[in-house]
């Protein structure tokens, strides 16, 4: 039998091995959960607020210099084999030097599910790369919703994006309030910010509005930067530091007064 000395001695080492271990594991799990990720560059010169121009005709010369425009410049429609591009149509006019970000809008055929294949990841790609030579911020957004079985698929264009786009050019993409909840699944996901969209958030959407205004906001790793709110929804009190605005009718000064003049919500609306 060890001396008492000796035995205490061990138990100490152990001890701290087991301290040592714990660390590296904990630390293993916060890089990959994107923990230690730093701030985009270009992101961080963004604006702190932006409002989404969707595709229809909008005159924003009178936002202010001081919030930007992320604005759908095309769509890509993934359809069977295809991937069918729709560049912007409808006007956009801004004020000089207004701060611009393009967005790229992915929509999924439901009659004809699409194949889902290298091709047609490519395309989406390809027009991201195209549409990153319009954002005089060096920001670009991709807007892309998928069901459970497509997320590979998702998550492979975006690591081939990131893979293609210039260093100096941000990724920014929206993902489902529920991607940054108890669905979360964008831990290892090669954007350079996630913008989860707090709104239209289905049958729960009380629920979890109750559950965002008690975090302060959404708690995961990859999406405590940024946030998307409705303006025909009662805006929230959280600590994200982007705002992105979506409007479902065309925006005016007094639309944007209104969004702004609005108290946050400190407890849920019903």
């Amino acid at each position: 039998m060890l001396p008492t000395s000796h035995r205490d001695d061990l138990m100490h080492r152990l001890f701290l091995l087991l301290l040592t271990s714990l660390a590296l594991l904990t630390l293993r799990m916060d890089s990959g959960a994107g923990a230690l990720r730093a701030t985009h560059p270009a992101l961080a010169a963004l604006p702190a607020e932006l409002v989404w121009a969707w595709e229809r005709p909008e005159d924003l010369r009178w936002l202010p210099l001081d919030v930007g425009v992320a604005y759908v410049a095309s769509s890509v429609l993934l359809q069977g084999e295809d991937a069918r591009v729709y560049r912007r149509a409808s006007a956009l006019l801004l004020a000089p030097g207004a701060a611009r970000v393009p967005v790229l809008h992915v929509d999924m055929s439901w009659r004809r599910p699409p194949a889902l294949s290298e091709a047609q990841s490519r395309r989406v790609a390809d027009e991201v790369l195209r549409l990153a030579a319009q954002a005089n911020r060096k920001v670009v957004q991709l807007d892309f919703e998928v069901r459970r079985s497509q997320r590979p698929f998702l998550a492979r264009t975006i690591g081939a994006i990131r893979a293609r786009l210039d260093p100096s050019i941000a990724l920014s993409v929206t993902a489902l309030a529920s991607w940054c909840l108890d669905d979360y699944w964008l831990h290892e996901i090669a954007a350079d910010e996630v913008v989860p969209m707090a709104f239209r958030m289905g049958p729960a959407q009380h629920a979890l509005r109750a559950r965002l205004l008690h975090q302060g906001g959404f708690t995961r790793a990859r999406c405590g930067a940024a946030i998307g709110f409705s303006s025909d929804e009662p805006m929230m009190a959280v600590r994200e530091g982007r705002r992105y605005y979506f409007s479902p009718q065309a925006w005016s000064a007094a639309r944007w007064q209104a969004l702004r003049s609005t108290p946050r919500s400190t407890i849920p609306s019903r």
